[in-house]
């Protein structure tokens, strides 16, 4: 039994050496994942195939629909069918041809009903970004610059949630709630709302409630109910000292992370009523001055990057 294991352990890692070899080289910008998602191929789609069980097949091609894109389904499927293809013609197997022949009509409807799938999630995606531009356009119609640094803020924050490979689903999160995070802020003069600006107390107790505020607004939206928890913490600090709940660490949601990196980038690319834009760099500067206390280190890093700007640990005079 032990022998056996090991022999069917070594084919499966043959199979994924071949499909490996099989893959467009452009088809997966992440090596790692491409290993896995043949490991699991050959674990799985190649004794479906061999035993001629259609379900088992379909079960399998699912079990990679967490793929970025359907292509590198379609990618996968056809490299292992190939495979097993050519080991039936080496082999005289006409058994297997005929698998392998029935296992490519399985595979391709699978990869129609995943594409179907991701098209109906890209309308949905293209409808929550136009909901969401609509609030930011009435926003507009009271306050131009802060509907502008709500855009702003919610394209940037996406750019370093994609530069972090998180899933598409959540680099969309990102967007969405980055553009709705300061909408509490709305009716709150200029002045008063300016991170680099001198408050009063009341001023400064005004704005803190902008976080619960819009956490309200969009708790209330079924379609974009999900977000809300983003949009509360994102003036949490990963040292804790931030509001309004005092969190720290991996305690506040990654999605309020990213945001809060993102929205004082643009902060500090702003004009405003007590301070003057600065330099993209000079920017990425204070943004690393401030990893370890305000923002997360690893997105600090990854910003620094997307930026270009090499990191400093110290202001200079």
């Amino acid at each position: 039994m032990i022998a056996s294991s090991r022999f069917d352990e070594t084919q499966r890692r043959g199979i994924a050496d071949a499909v490996l070899g099989r893959l467009p080289e452009d088809i997966f910008g992440n090596t790692d994942w491409a290993r896995l998602a043949v490991q699991s191929c050959a674990a799985h789609l190649d004794p479906a195939i061999r035993t001629g069980q259609p379900y088992r097949i379909a079960a399998a091609l699912r079990a990679l629909a967490h793929a970025p894109t359907v292509r590198q389904v379609d990618a996968v499927a056809g490299a292992v069918c190939d495979a097993l293809l050519a080991e039936a013609y080496a082999a005289r197997n006409s058994r297997l041809v005929a698998d392998v022949a029935g296992a490519r009509s399985v595979a391709d409807a699978v990869v129609a009903e995943l594409r179907d799938a991701a098209q109906r999630a890209a309308a949905d995606r293209h409808m929550l970004r136009e909901q969401v531009a609509g609030y930011v356009r009435l926003v507009a119609l009271h306050d131009a610059g802060i509907a502008e640094r709500l855009d702003a803020t919610g394209a940037f924050a996406a750019r370093i949630a994609h530069a972090m490979k998180l899933e598409p689903q959540t680099v969309l999160d990102v967007e969405l709630a980055g553009r709705l995070a300061d909408i509490g802020m709305a009716g709150i003069p200029a002045a008063t709302r300016a991170k680099r600006g001198i408050r009063t107390k009341r001023d400064h107790e005004r704005v803190r409630r902008h976080a619960a505020l819009g956490e309200s607004f969009v708790r209330d939206i079924p379609a974009l109910s999900r977000l809300a928890a983003i949009v509360r913490s994102h003036h949490e600090r990963y040292d804790g000292r931030g509001y309004p709940d005092g969190l720290g660490g991996d305690e506040i949601p990654l999605e309020s992370r990213i945001i809060s990196v993102a929205a004082t980038f643009v902060d500090l690319l702003s004009d405003g009523p007590q301070a003057k834009a600065v330099l993209a760099s000079d920017a990425g500067n204070e943004i690393a001055l401030r990893s370890g206390t305000e923002f997360d280190p690893a997105i600090v890093a990854v910003t620094l990057r997307l930026l270009q700007v090499p990191r400093r640990t110290h202001r200079t005079a």
